[in-house]
């Protein structure tokens, strides 16, 4: 559940992110877990999906490394967008915290690895996957010239 004012803005990181509306001090909780706004689903839950669904949570939803259940946000956070050097950080309960004092329209980013095996952080398995073939045409392109 989402604890700060936040909105959807473009991201330069993926399409669409979330950004502070206002400042926020370093250190200030800005997200934990609550049941009435991250639903979970079981894997029993999947099959009797309708396929729109399925594919929604597919996107949105993530697997939790700590219960292994889908865990849908029914806020804003389920736009958060994965970093590499993120603008928050978790703690041992998995609420998120902001790393540095954040200006209004700071994008609100995590470490999808951190809480995620499936779901949202296939997004990384299609990132990595898209790097491999750009570089694997790029030698292909280089092959094409020299020859």
């Amino acid at each position: 559940m989402l604890l700060i004012e936040a909105e959807l803005r473009t991201s330069e990181i993926h399409g669409v992110g979330l950004f502070c509306v206002l400042p926020v001090p370093k250190g200030t909780k800005v997200w934990q877990f609550h049941p009435q706004f991250d639903v979970q689903f079981d894997d029993s839950d999947m099959p009797a999906l309708p396929p729109p669904i399925y594919a929604f949570l597919r996107k949105y939803a993530y697997r939790s490394r700590e219960t292994k259940q889908f865990i849908l946000s029914i806020d804003l956070s389920r736009h958060m967008n994965h970093s590499d050097s993120p603008t928050l950080y978790s703690d041992a309960d998995s609420s998120y915290y902001t790393a540095f004092d954040f200006a209004p329209g700071t994008e609100l980013t995590c470490d999808y690895r951190e809480f995620s095996t499936e779901g949202c952080s296939d997004f990384l398995d299609q990132q990595e996957a898209a790097a491999e073939w750009a570089s694997a045409t790029d030698r292909r392109q280089r092959l094409k010239s020299v020859v």
